[in-house]
């Protein structure tokens, strides 16, 4: 499984990705051709822990991903599953 962050610095934010979500799309995002003058994708990344760390490390307020929901353990409850 693989990890992203997306840090924006004019938004002030960083966010933590699953590489298969489609906010994503393995550190694509969804504007594909975007300039790097407001946010850039870092990554990928083997473990959360890793992600989190780096995405701390830019100083920005970090959240996980609403949608592909990265902070659950993925090892123990597949991407759809209840």
């Amino acid at each position: 499984m693989a990890y992203y962050v997306y840090h924006n610095w004019t938004k002030h934010k960083a966010r933590i990705h699953l590489g298969d979500c489609s906010w994503c799309n393995f550190g694509e995002g969804i504007h594909l051709g975007a300039g790097t003058e407001n946010c850039e994708w870092l990554g990928p990344f083997r473990t959360f822990q890793e992600a989190l760390g780096v995405a701390d490390r830019t100083g920005e307020p970090v959240t996980p991903c609403k949608h592909c929901n990265p902070s659950r353990d993925t090892a123990k409850t597949p991407r759809g599953s209840t």
